[in-house]
């Protein structure tokens, strides 16, 4: 029997294995999970033709083992009989679909058009028309929980990803780190003979593992897949992105108008004509997760001023049209009422003019982002027409939470800039209107935009309201989905995906992955409703928690509270609603119906308890800032670097902000107009580099791309081997704008060649984006404004050493103090 027989209707094999498992089960007394095990094994590997169903294993232990030789050896080959079974491959079961897992980034539930956003995406609403869109969906309202949770299948906070993997904490359920016993769906797929591929950003690795040094095991080679090409922090330039191939960094792409979303695409398609025509057979699993539409906002121009004026009414009225179209389409109920907007949002007629169109071109931006990552989607779905795979391959498209309120009230061009507590002025985004979007900004939208991309659900990323975890999810797969272009209001959960894809292959989960007992999978498989709009929901209850907030669904009814930083647990709010009947959360029930609430919360803390939601955790700075935390590498105070060696993430590199530091490159020089840079770290948005420009000594302390403090040498370096150093005395710190003061000495051989007082330190740079210590060249973008990328040094270069004083060591550094207003990106 096929895999594709297996799953079609009316005949559907799901009848055959429910009556083996009646049949097994009733002969050896079995319960039904186990009955189920034993009916796949002898039903669907038996028909798969691969060892393991020649040998009769189960694959729910992986690997699979070889099977006995069973040919004969005699005296001689003539006398002898061979058998390759023992070094053949393990196949996948016959039929099984290809698969594409697309992963958009901070798009919200009212953005795609194909959801009645007002964003034009029509490969994404082609892809919908060919399948279903669910409506009901959910993730965990924040990045790395939500990619954990769809690659493993389990529950965010049993997997150790309660927030982003840098702001993790010594508890089992936020220490930044998947355990071993939750392989992910790569590794299950890769061992039952599929290739495996990601590509774009993961932000799964560890916090102590950004190194090129590794270690490696929670890189994507080490979770699973054969291939990766991406990025592996939170966010990246789109212009000029920090790229991993596999398990090391490499440089920057300098082609021509080169972008992201379009060079992960030439990727994915190249990998996919590699993997079809070396004609193995085998499926493929893909995982494409783009940056778009995540900050920084970067597109084309061309696709940015097809949004000129689309916008100009403003976010409420585009969050009422939305709504309106959300309506006739079917996307949300008939009676679904739209909520007020949410706290924070001013009204559109209550901004100025210069306010509006500074807003309305960073939305601008936004959309044309989302509507250039449409196109390269668009790219890849035709790729597969042409290669004739697009009939059996199942594409799942999905956002890991709502749409992103971090640009808060204004937006920025810079996001290192409210990083540090420094953020943009409308006055001065006013100047740069035609700029914004392109690589010499680094863009977020305010949080009204977001708002009015999250309609018609309450609040956004971050939080436990449905405007933070309600997603689009559109499931296309033409050999299966026969009721196009339809909608499913089931109500499921990221952690149900992993379930899905191991029915339609027919796989049970794996007990056991390379030696280590496998925890139970959370959540329960969709493919029910493929066939079935009005099946009821399978799934019984869902929690939530964030940042401190909490909630849970159970049965048609959420209780939900948002958790204010600082505040005591115990006195936040909790509401109540029937989403069954009130799709948007318009009508708390909470006074009504108290026996209810407390009915659910006790369910929320019983669940909590069970996935290691504990202990609640409302710190968003201070966990990314913690100096309690193990850090990437050791600590020291003198620090060796060669030319030629890769990119130091700056978790890694000596952390020299705003400390008595000295940088040293030992040289040796043919002539004296000898150029290029010795060390630097950071890029356009803010950094530092020393460097040598038309032979002289220079360096240049980019303040958040709003002051370069350059000084630089009277005459230049002469011929010979020399020490050319720069050293930070530091004077003062700033906690709002985050920054401290200090001074520079510039010196050739120990003597003084430059002077420059009072610079500004910013308390961070590129923290996210991973634009750390680089040695003899500057990838990406540059740090200073007088040389291009990569100004590679062209003398010879020793070596470049870092001195920290004793008494600044990073133990001792004094922290800069968050502010009441959180800054920080949560990606």
């Amino acid at each position: 029997m096929a895999i594709r027989d297996f799953m079609a209707p009316p005949a559907s094999g799901l009848s055959v294995v429910r009556d083996v498992v009646a049949s097994i089960g009733s002969r050896l007394t079995l319960n039904r999970s186990a009955a189920f095990s034993v009916a796949l094994a002898v039903g669907l590997f038996a028909a798969a033709g691969s060892h393991a169903a020649e040998s009769g294993v189960s694959r729910e232990i992986l690997p699979v083992p070889a099977p006995e030789f069973k040919g004969k050896i005699g005296e001689t080959y003539k006398e002898s009989v061979p058998d390759f079974g023992p070094a053949m491959p393990v196949t996948a079961p016959a039929g099984a679909p290809n698969f594409i897992l697309i992963v958009l980034d901070d798009v919200g539930y009212g953005q795609l058009s194909s959801y009645g956003g007002p964003i034009h995406t029509p490969n994404l609403d082609r892809l919908a028309a060919e399948g279903l869109r669910y409506n009901n969906f959910h993730t965990t309202a924040l990045c790395s929980p939500s990619r954990g949770a769809l690659l493993t299948g389990r529950n965010h906070h049993e997997i150790g990803l309660a927030a982003i993997t840098e702001a993790a904490t010594g508890y089992p359920g936020s220490n930044g780190s998947i355990p071993k016993s939750a392989g992910t769906i790569a590794e299950v797929l890769k061992q039952n003979g599929y290739n495996t591929m990601a590509l774009g950003k993961w932000h799964l690795t560890p916090y102590t593992a950004y190194t090129s040094a590794g270690p490696f095991d929670h890189w994507p080679l080490g979770m699973g897949f054969e291939k990766y090409y991406g990025f592996l922090g939170g966010e990246t330039d789109q212009w000029a992105p920090l790229l991993v191939q596999d398990n090391h960094f490499i440089d920057t792409p300098k082609r021509p108008d080169y972008h992201l979303s379009e060079d992960l695409v030439d990727h994915a398609i190249s990998d996919i004509r590699d993997q079809q025509q070396a004609n193995t057979g085998r499926p493929f699993f893909m995982y494409l997760a783009l940056g778009a539409a995540h900050a920084p906002l970067h597109a084309p121009k061309a696709f940015i001023e097809k949004y000129k004026g689309k916008f100009d009414q403003g976010w409420d009225k585009v969050r009422e049209e939305t709504f309106e179209r959300q309506k006739k389409l079917g996307v949300i109920p008939a009676n679904s009422e739209l909520p007020p907007r949410n706290p924070g949002v001013e009204a559109w007629a209550d901004l100025s003019d210069a306010q509006r169109k500074v807003y309305t071109r960073l939305q601008e931006v936004f959309a044309g982002f989302l509507d250039h990552a449409d196109a390269q989607i668009g790219r890849l779905t035709a790729a597969l027409d042409t290669m004739g795979l697009r009939d059996n391959t199942l594409i799942i498209v999905v956002s890991d939470n709502g749409a992103s309120q971090e640009g808060l009230r204004n937006g920025t061009a810079n996001t290192d800039r409210y990083r540090n507590y420094f953020p943009d002025t409308v006055e001065e985004m006013s100047t740069m209107l035609e700029k914004l979007g392109g690589p010499e900004t680094d863009p977020h939208y305010p949080m009204g935009w977001s708002a009015a991309g999250n309609a018609p659900l309450k609040r956004w990323k971050q939080d436990t309201h449905a405007g933070g975890n309600t997603d689009p999810f559109i499931v296309s797969w033409p050999a299966r989905i026969k009721d196009t272009g339809a909608f499913r209001n089931q109500y499921h959960h990221i952690v149900d995906v992993v379930p899905t894809i191991l029915e339609v292959i027919g796989l049970a989960a794996p007990t056991s992955i390379n030696g280590v007992a496998q925890m139970p999978l959370s959540g329960v498989s969709m493919a029910y409703t493929f066939d079935d709009a009005k099946a009821p929901t399978k799934k019984t209850s869902q929690y939530y928690e964030m940042l401190g907030s909490r909630a849970i669904w159970a049965n048609g009814w959420t209780a939900v509270t948002w958790h204010e930083k600082g505040k005591d647990w115990a006195d936040d709010k909790w509401e109540l609603y029937n989403t069954d009947e009130d799709f948007s959360q318009a009508h708390d029930l909470a006074e009504q119906n108290p026996e209810k609430l407390k009915e659910l919360q006790a369910l929320w803390l019983e669940e909590a308890k069970k996935n290691s939601v504990l202990p609640l955790d409302d710190r968003r700075y201070e966990r990314v800032a913690d100096p309690s935390r193990p850090v990437a590498a050791l600590p020291r105070s003198h620090y060796v670097f060669y030319p030629g060696t890769s990119i130091l993430h700056p978790l890694a590199a000596p952390q020299i902000l705003g400390v008595d530091h000295r940088i040293t490159a030992k040289v040796e020089l043919a002539n004296s107009s000898a150029e290029g840079v010795l060390a630097c770290s950071g890029g356009e948005f803010g950094g530092w580099s020393l460097y040598l420009k038309e032979g002289k000594l220079v360096y240049t302390h980019n303040y958040l791309k709003t002051h370069e403090y350059t000084v630089a040498s009277a005459k230049p370096v002469p011929p010979g081997k020399h020490q050319l150093s720069v050293q930070f005395h530091p004077t003062g710190a700033s906690k709002q704008p985050a920054f401290y003061t200090g001074d520079i000495v510039l010196s050739v051989d120990g003597e003084t060649v430059g002077e420059i007082k009072d610079i500004k330190v910013a308390g961070q740079y590129s923290a996210i984006t991973g634009y750390g210590l680089q040695i003899g060249r500057n990838i990406a973008t540059p740090v200073s404004h007088s040389y291009e990328a990569p100004f590679a040094f062209n003398g010879k270069l020793e070596s470049v050493t870092i001195d920290m004083g004793p008494d600044m060591t990073p133990k001792t550094k004094t922290m800069i103090a968050p502010a009441k207003d959180r800054h920080v990106d949560w990606d």
